[in-house]
């Protein structure tokens, strides 16, 4: 465990085990974040308790940032509302007339942005903490989580900018029909034990290469002998590489 993590979790209950060592402080800051920004601080899972107390720190901070500007908008209305005018509803309507002056304060207030954001970490918060108790499952907060997911585009989008256009693959075809080399503009996640199926052959990988563009990802493949196992089969095709969903 990194140092920079601090003192070991005391003994908790047994219902919400910490299976690693980690700081309780910083297992309730990891449990804001997603998964992946997680996995760059410590490779070792985020404890339950981490999840229950971020959850109930954001639910109770939503909750009392709640009441705090409720309290101030209907200050504030209050004071604009001049004494003139809630006598005057009152001669007309009576208490139900000045209670609805309330009312339609409190309506607008449901409506600001303010509101809006304070309920959703308070709702937030809650959910994170059934999520930790029923599943012992780490939600991150949605906004950190739709930040990832716009960073991950982003680079998706430079990544693929920066391989240049997509080409159609080239394969050659060893005379003999033993090997085959397929030179491609994007990289196969391919291994020893992938099974590639082309033309009704089946081959595995024997070598990985690096050439120059447009297709600088080089792979010698070799007849898969008849008696080796086959755990699963790829089906390829040459022109998979100019579809962006099916490329790999």
């Amino acid at each position: 465990m990194p140092t920079h993590l601090g003192n070991l979790v005391p003994d908790l209950p047994n219902s919400y085990p910490v299976p690693l060592p980690m700081n309780i402080f910083a297992a309730v800051l990891l449990s804001f974040l997603p998964k992946r920004c997680r996995d760059a601080f410590t490779p070792f899972e985020i404890p339950s308790v981490g999840g229950i107390l971020g959850g109930l720190f954001e639910s109770v901070l939503g909750f009392g940032l709640l009441i705090h500007s409720y309290s101030t908008f209907m200050n504030e209305r209050l004071e604009a509302a001049s004494l003139l005018l809630m006598e005057r509803a009152a001669e007309k309507g009576g208490e139900s007339a000045v209670a609805s002056i309330g009312g339609f304060a409190f309506i607008d207030f449901l409506f600001r942005i303010t509101t809006i954001v304070f309920v959703f970490f308070l709702v937030e918060g809650l959910i994170r903490v059934i999520a930790a108790i029923a599943s012992r499952e780490t939600v991150p907060m949605l906004p950190l989580k739709l930040l990832e997911y716009a960073n991950a585009q982003f680079s998706t989008q430079q990544r693929e900018r920066s391989m240049g256009a997509r080409l159609r693959d080239e394969v050659i075809i060893d005379p003999t029909g033993q090997s085959l080399r397929i030179a491609s503009c994007r990289p196969k996640e391919w291994n020893q034990l992938t099974t590639i199926s082309h033309e009704g052959q089946f081959y595995e990988l024997v070598d990985e290469q690096k050439a120059t563009t447009p297709r600088p990802f080089i792979y010698q493949l070799r007849k898969k002998p008849a008696a080796a196992v086959i755990r699963g089969i790829y089906a390829y095709d040459p022109d998979e590489v100019l579809q962006p969903t099916k490329s790999v």
